[in-house]
């Protein structure tokens, strides 16, 4: 079912991409409005690293979504996990003079000169998700990705300790790609927890933040192994059903319930994952919020910088429409942060609605 939703998402993206100008080839581009240049101060951009995963499919609509509810008109392009492409998205969205850019990057060093660019020309530029590594923006919207791979840790160790009476086993880290500054601090919160315990056998094999790479990644840790692993962690839920796959296809796909069941502990909270929570074959998700950053890149543009006011670096964010409620505002070395909060779903909070990957499901119908 996910598939088929984020196969008829990109076949509209792609349609409407037609009829831009100026795109590069496999660049995808769309618009919310009559006028196609996008050269009104009415229009707001946003810049999407991937349509990949369903994670950023969704996180996209809930940007064009709030933009489009806020009175402007969105526009987007898409640069399919390409610095470069991003790159020539960004300076060509500069051209159009937009009210403001929205930038999700692929890779947090590569887009600094872009982003300042935009900046020197006084276009307002909202990071989400992933920050740039320097370029000073009005605001970064931010997950804490640290935290959540030491809570990812966290929970693995709870169960081990659970299955096996203390904190002793073989755990496999099916880590992202080293490019991206969400799936470094991921990992280094998950080391961080994992060397305070020397009797746990602590695997690491790079997935890259691809399902088809963490699945040979597992696949080639199994074999080694002879299958004999207790638990697996991927940092996001899109690269996890490669993990997923590899134990399958392996022979290791029991419940939780199940004496001979492989701990699994994912990130982020997509459909699929969440499914599989249900259904009682993943432990725990720390999750993600991915409908958050559209309404709260919107809140702050509206809120602040169209006012023309300093985004705060302290103080407290509150939207009840969202399962986490509360974020925090804080300084950082690129500018103000508004910290959107990791949280552990499982088996004790999956059926509240409240959960962004619960909301998508039942949407589909599931």
């Amino acid at each position: 079912m996910k598939k088929r939703v984020i196969g008829a998402f990109l076949a509209v993206v792609m349609v409407i991409g037609l009829v831009g100008c100026g795109n590069k080839e496999g660049n995808d581009s769309s618009s919310n409005g009559s006028e196609s240049s996008g050269e009104s101060s009415n229009m707001i951009a946003y810049t999407q690293k991937t349509l990949n995963q369903y994670f950023h499919v969704a996180l996209q609509e809930k940007v064009e979504e709030a933009v489009s509810e806020a009175g402007y008109v969105p526009e987007v392009a898409n640069c399919n996990n390409d610095s470069t492409l991003q790159n020539d998205q960004m300076k060509n969205f500069i051209t159009k003079k937009p009210k403001a850019i929205i930038v999700n990057t692929v890779d947090s060093d590569a887009l600094n000169d872009a982003t300042n660019a935009a900046t020197n020309a006084g276009i307002p530029i909202v990071m989400v998700d992933n920050p740039a590594s320097t370029a000073v923006v009005d605001c970064t919207i931010q997950f804490d990705n640290f935290e959540c791979g030491k809570m990812a840790a966290e929970e693995i160790l709870a169960k081990l300790k659970e299955k096996n009476g203390s904190e002793t086993g073989r755990v496999v880290n099916v880590y992202g790609a080293m490019s991206s500054e969400s799936w470094r601090l991921r990992k280094d919160g998950f080391d961080s927890v994992m060397k305070e315990y020397p009797d746990i056998d602590y695997v690491q094999v790079p997935g890259e933040g691809e399902r088809g790479k963490s699945q040979e990644a597992l696949t080639n840790v199994i074999a080694k192994y002879n299958g004999d692993i207790d638990a697996v962690h991927c940092p996001s839920d899109d690269p996890g059903l490669g993990c997923a796959e590899a134990l399958q296809v392996a022979g290791l796909w029991y419940p939780v319930d199940d004496e001979k069941h492989v701990i699994m502990v994912t990130g982020d909270g997509e459909p699929d994952a969440v499914k599989y929570l249900q259904d009682g074959y993943y432990d725990a998700i720390v999750v993600e919020d991915a409908y958050a950053y559209g309404p709260m890149a919107m809140d702050v543009l509206s809120s602040y910088i169209f006012e023309g006011k300093e985004v705060p670096t302290t103080g407290t964010y509150t939207n009840e429409k969202f399962y986490w409620k509360t974020a925090e505002f804080m300084s950082g070395e690129t500018g103000p942060i508004l910290r959107v909060p990791p949280y552990v779903l499982d088996a004790s909070n999956i059926e509240d609605e409240g959960h962004w990957g619960v909301q998508a499901l039942k949407a589909e119908g599931e």
